[in-house]
Order: C-alpha cells, then sequence, then structure tokens
C-alpha cells in the first residue's frame, strides 16, 4: 500500500523539478537577451548617421526653357525617295477661298438632305 504513496510522491517531485529546471531556464534566457539588447544599445554604432535635416534645402530657381532651333527637313537622297512620284500640281485640289466657301455650301446642303430624307 505505501509503495504506490511513494510513487506517486516521486512523480509528484520529479514534475515539480522539471517545472523549475524550465522555469529557471527560461529566466536565464531572458536575462541574458535583455543583458545583450541593453549593452548593444550603449555602444556606438559603426556606420555613419546623417544628420537631422532641420529645415529644408532650397530649390533652384526655374528658369525660362531655351527655345530649341528649328529643325528642318533633311533633303531626300536615293534610298529615301517614294516609290512613285507626287501626281502634277494641276492634278492636285487647290483649297481656295471659293473652293472653301463651295466646299461650304455643299455641306450645308448634304446636311439639309440628310437631317430631311423625306424632301
Amino acid at each position: 500500500m505505501w509503495i504506490p504513496a511513494l510513487f506517486l510522491i516521486l512523480v509528484v517531485i520529479g514534475i515539480l523539478v522539471t517545472y523549475w529546471q524550465l522555469t529557471l531556464t527560461g529566466l536565464f534566457i531572458w536575462a541574458l537577451v535583455a543583458w545583450k539588447r541593453h549593452h548593444t544599445a550603449d555602444t556606438r554604432s559603426s556606420y555613419p548617421r546623417k544628420p537631422v535635416q532641420t529645415r529644408p534645402v532650397a530649390k533652384q530657381v526655374q528658369t525660362r526653357p531655351r527655345p530649341k532651333p528649328v529643325q528642318t527637313r533633311p533633303e531626300p537622297t536615293h534610298s529615301s525617295k517614294p516609290a512613285r512620284e507626287i501626281p502634277a500640281l494641276e492634278y492636285l485640289p487647290r483649297w481656295t477661298a471659293d473652293r472653301r466657301l463651295e466646299a461650304g455650301l455643299e455641306h450645308a446642303q448634304w446636311q439639309r438632305n440628310f437631317d430631311n430624307p423625306a424632301g
């Protein structure tokens, strides 16, 4: 009868010893980390730090942009000529003031016909 009670007492003592070992190990690790952090904060850093900027740096004065030189069209070379020649000037329409007026009247007439298909 006393053997199971003794066994139970030994198990409880073993659990308590294990608990205290884990607790002391955790406290030791916590103290080591806290000591390491405290001492590394006290030492000077090896990298140079930039000074704190107290006011903004003055901007450069904006000047008027310089005008770019006018580019002229380069002279056509033999390789850049079109395959077909440009039509003769008589063939090309000439947009004179009269032609513009006629085109405007033609368009107005077309618009009236389009808007009024019955008439």
